[in-house]
């Protein structure tokens, strides 16, 4: 089991470094057998269109916004699974679109300008659940 969670870790830090140094938390060809993966963007038209389209097909999309509905980036965003020590984290938005291994339940916290806000939720790879949090500007 150590050697498991070993490896589930190298593959969470390998993606949030590759993630850094191309805007995303993951690249769009995700970590074969990865147990957590963010997607970030929507900035642009065309992109958020097509993330949006593609939500569904995804265990979660978030979405992250000012309480006035304008969009925010650079949301520090962790969706982690606290009882498998799996995490993935990246600095998202204004669209996350999450993929997850394993059923279960999941922590997303969420931090913008200092304030963090913290979810739990159940997911499901593929499974499509969708999340819009909002911050005050």
């Amino acid at each position: 089991m150590h050697g498991m969670r070993r490896v589930a870790r190298l593959l969470a830090v390998a993606g949030v470094a590759f993630g850094t140094l191309h805007g995303q938390a993951f690249a769009r060809e995700h970590v074969a057998g990865a147990p957590i993966a963010i997607e970030c963007g929507g900035i642009g038209e065309d992109e958020a269109a097509r993330m949006r389209a593609e939500g569904a097909s995804h265990a979660l999309m978030i979405q992250f916004v000012s309480i006035d509905g304008g969009f925010l980036a650079d949301v520090h965003t962790r969706v982690d699974d606290p009882l498998r020590d799996l995490r993935a984290e990246a600095d998202c938005g204004p669209i996350g679109l999450v993929d997850v291994a394993l059923a279960g339940r999941y922590r997303v916290t969420a931090t913008y300008d200092g304030r963090a806000q913290e979810h739990w939720v159940n997911l499901k790879p593929g499974g499509g659940a969708r999340m819009v949090l909002r911050w005050l500007e």
